[in-house]
């Protein structure tokens, strides 16, 4: 794997365990943006909620029981 491939695959794995904790709410997502926004920026939060919204459409793929 490269460097980006890597990052990618990290990116995406963190957006999945964010949906299967259940920040799939509005105002859940709001909450955990913020606290990564604290931690690590407001572009780190933005690709991560870019990436969650990604993995959400495509759920049913890699979570077993997925909300629909």
């Amino acid at each position: 794997m490269t460097d980006t491939s890597t990052e990618a695959h990290r990116r995406a794995c963190e957006a999945r365990t964010w949906l299967r904790e259940g920040y799939v709410t509005e105002a859940k997502v709001a909450e955990l943006m913020q606290r990564i926004s604290d931690k690590r920026g407001c572009a780190a939060a933005n690709e991560l909620r870019e990436e969650m919204r990604l993995q959400w459409k495509s759920r049913r793929e890699w979570w077993e029981g997925a909300p629909l």
